[in-house]
């Protein structure tokens, strides 16, 4: 089953091959793991979910921190490498393969964090996106704090370049979009060439992701019972948006 634009319903849980993505996706997730923290400052006892932790290099870095963390993913074959990573260096995070429109937890966390590939960007209707957003704030305990990373919307409507490579660690992605402004979404496909023999040529992978204004984010924040707090640069620091910053960090309270 395919949407209007042509892009297969759900195409996150199968667009990424657990081979591919045990080599490159989320390379960085250490330091983006490091980054959440120097944003929120927690001080050490919090429970944090890690929403779709991919191959769980965030989820693994938090719990070398001391952290209780819960990395939770569509893709179960993600979470299979993710396992065996934390079993090789005897860490004992949580895991578990849930869509995160259907994550049933209730008032047992702390911190929330939406990182990387983003838990509330990728479904085809905003109110799929609404689900999502109410079950992370019912998984957040009264006091609790939710950070995500999103696009930014000023960016990209002063600034998308229309075709883009990405190099993410052994492999090379090239990235085709355009920014569709009646529906909020960016529409394109991603073609991604691996580094090394043995992998098969891949298809180019058809994606969407929805880009927030801060003005829609904090309005959907109250529908949920959160408010928008804090908003940081690419770099931690607080920040009022401008079409500067590629991306940026978003705080909402419980």
């Amino acid at each position: 089953m395919t949407n209007a634009a042509g892009v297969p319903v759900d195409w996150y849980r199968t667009s990424f091959a657990a081979d591919v993505s045990a080599l490159y996706f989320e390379c960085d997730g250490e330091e983006k793991a490091q980054l959440a923290l120097a944003m929120l400052e927690p001080d050490g006892w919090e429970r944090i979910i890690d929403l779709l932790c991919a191959t769980g290099r965030r989820t693994l870095e938090l719990c070398r921190e001391g952290f209780d963390v819960l990395g939770v993913e569509a893709n179960a074959d993600l979470l299979e490498v993710a396992a065996g990573d934390a079993e090789l260096e005897g860490l004992e995070p949580g895991f578990l393969a849930e869509d995160p429109r259907c994550l049933g937890i209730e008032s047992e966390f702390d911190i929330v964090l939406s990182l990387g590939g983003g838990a509330f960007e990728h479904f085809d209707y905003d109110e799929e996106s609404l689900r999502a957003f109410g079950a992370a704030a019912r998984a957040l305990r009264p006091g609790g704090r939710l950070l995500m990373q999103t696009p930014n919307l000023l960016y990209v409507e002063a600034h998308l370049p229309e075709r883009t490579w990405v190099q993410e660690g052994e492999a090379i992605a090239l990235i085709e979009q355009c920014w569709n402004e009646p529906s909020g979404r960016l529409d394109g496909r991603r073609l991604t060439l691996v580094e090394c023999d043995g992998f098969p040529p891949r298809e180019p992978e058809p994606f969407q992701r929805r880009i927030y204004a801060i003005e829609e984010l904090a309005a959907i924040f109250e529908t949920v019972g959160l408010r928008l707090s804090d908003v940081f640069d690419e770099h931690g620091a607080p920040c009022v948006p401008t079409d500067a910053q590629r991306e940026i960090y978003v705080e909402a309270r419980a």
